[in-house]
């Protein structure tokens, strides 16, 4: 049976990034596994597609996550999800876990890393990224993600009985925060 780590943060804030330096866990998107299963039953070529509503109902959605989740869930080794805590839809957000993903996750999660850095930096390295349909949030807008993220995040913590931690991931810091990832892998019980 896996032993999870819940990786959240804000598009932008280097979760990809720094799970990919990481030797402690198996780094896991469940933005690229929802992507692959949209490919195989929607034809869906771009990834960033995948949050496009009117591929599937959300109930559809939430089906194909909570599958992934499942699987994940019986593998052995220790992973690290990279995932969202919410999603921006339009003017609204919904939240990236549902009642149904709880009963597939509780009681292997061991915590939750919440990578955060700089609105400032997180605007800057969203504008670089060419690989990827970023969100063209202002600051504003920006911060209350971030807010609305730590609120879903605190909510999954109370929900799955785990503790969360932040690590900052502001520019030239990656090794740091890397380091830190590790230390809370390797310590969880």
């Amino acid at each position: 049976m896996a032993k999870l780590f819940l990786v959240f943060g804000t598009e932008g804030a280097g979760k990809t990034t720094l799970l990919k330096g990481i030797r402690s866990a198996k780094a896991v998107s469940i933005g690229t596994e929802m992507h692959n299963a949209y490919s195989r039953r929607f034809g869906v070529k771009d990834r960033d597609a995948v949050k496009n509503k009117e591929l599937t109902t959300y109930d559809e959605m939430v089906g194909i996550r909570n599958a992934i989740l499942k699987k994940l869930a019986g593998s052995p080794g220790t992973i690290a999800l990279d995932t969202h805590a919410s999603l921006k839809a339009g003017d609204g957000y919904i939240a990236g876990l549902s009642i149904r993903d709880f009963d597939a996750l509780r009681g292997k999660v061991k915590a939750i890393i919440y990578v955060d850095a700089d609105s400032e930096q997180i605007l800057n390295r969203r504008k670089k990224d060419k690989s990827r349909k970023r969100e063209r949030d202002s600051r504003e807008e920006l911060d209350t993600y971030r807010g609305i993220n730590l609120m879903f995040t605190t909510l999954y913590s109370l929900y799955l009985q785990v503790p969360i931690y932040m690590i900052r991931n502001n520019d030239k810091g990656i090794a740091a925060a890397r380091k830190r990832v590790e230390e809370i892998i390797r310590g969880a019980k």
